[in-house]
């Protein structure tokens, strides 16, 4: 059997990050080149990753099982944990983040994660991180951000539509917390990724309570997620850490003011809401500052809104499917394949 031009090490292990696999491959493939995905299977080791140490260990031995053996033309590890534990290879090799470890491994359960990612970065032929924020200083790196989708809006939407899959990570107590501020009489807060038991479960823990005029979304079918985007009047977040910001760059797209604040990480989407509208990024991540950047999206007109739908789908035109395909075709294939040849 012939061996592909590239081998894409996918763990998969989130939506986003299954998007921007399945869309690289696809993209590969659409310029004329083969692209094998290799899965990375967890097995019952999936059941070990419950602190941030043993999720990035765990995933990091499963895609070298995964890897081993693999022959191509170059070999694409489409996480930094995925490529933490590989051998030494004689193909180019490239590694695909959102982010570094260095920023969102803290602490002591992200010492070995952040010493090994020097040496696998230093090692790699080619980093591609999906944003200018997420790229070291100093590598060569191409910026391969995933293709952001969009769909018409959902008549249902909810006033202001919030992620918080991760609560700790997405902020969900100050989110609730800015939302107590500035809501009206009426209004709704749609918040997707978790039911109401796994949300009240962890404000709790938190200290806080349920708010007023919150609908909790659960899990939500993605064309669907993407169309609740669509039709909401705003789109808030509260994050803790944001390595690239998938949600708030499908608001974008969509034309859907977003409401922020700062938060580390790759975060595309923090330097893109402030070009927009500064005022709906608050200066710092608390309660009383989203809640006033929340009131002051609310409180926008119909021209304004348009305005802001108008010059936000121009920001995000290079983040389309079409212009990621061609940096594909036109930068990341010449520069990756021409090192194998």
């Amino acid at each position: 059997m012939t061996s592909p031009d590239i081998a894409l090490v996918s763990p998969g292990t989130t939506f986003g990050w299954r998007h921007a696999d399945a869309a690289l491959a696809r993209h590969v493939r659409e310029a004329g080149a083969s692209c094998a995905v290799v899965p990375v299977p967890l097995g019952r080791a999936a059941a070990l990753r419950r602190t941030m140490a043993t999720t990035d260990l765990v995933e990091a031995l499963a895609a070298r099982r995964a890897a081993c053996g693999v022959t191509a033309g170059a070999i694409v590890f489409s996480t930094i944990t995925a490529a933490l534990l590989q051998p030494g290879r004689d193909v180019p090799t490239a590694v695909r983040f959102d982010g570094l470890a260095a920023v969102n491994r803290p602490g002591p359960g992200g010492a070995w994660q952040r010493r090994r990612e020097r040496t696998v970065l230093a090692a790699s032929d080619l980093l591609l991180p999906w944003s200018e924020q997420a790229a070291p200083p100093g590598r060569d790196a191409l910026v391969l951000p995933p293709p952001v989708e969009t769909a018409p809006p959902a008549a249902d939407s909810p006033d202001v539509l919030a992620y918080a899959a991760n609560p700790d990570k997405r902020g969900l107590d100050v989110l609730c917390a800015a939302w107590e501020r500035a809501r009206s009489q009426g209004a709704s807060l749609g918040i997707g990724g978790l039911d109401r038991e796994q949300g009240l479960r962890w404000l709790s823990r938190q200290g806080g309570t349920e708010p007023e005029g919150v609908r909790w979304l659960g899990a939500v079918e993605r064309r669907r997620w993407l169309e609740l985007v669509a039709g909401a009047r705003v789109f808030l977040s509260a994050a803790r850490i944001e390595d690239w910001g998938m949600a708030q760059m499908e608001a974008l797209a969509a034309g859907t003011p977003l409401v922020c604040a700062p938060a580390p990480g790759g975060n595309a989407a923090l330097a893109l809401a402030r070009e927009l509208a500064p005022g709906l990024v608050a200066p710092e991540r608390d309660a009383a500052s989203l809640g006033r950047a929340l009131a002051a999206a609310l409180a926008l007109d119909r021209p304004e809104r348009e305005v802001y739908a108008g010059r936000a789908k121009e920001l995000l035109a290079p983040y389309g499917d079409e212009a990621v395909r061609r940096r594909v075709a036109e930068e990341l294939l010449p520069r990756l394949l021409s090192r194998s040849s």
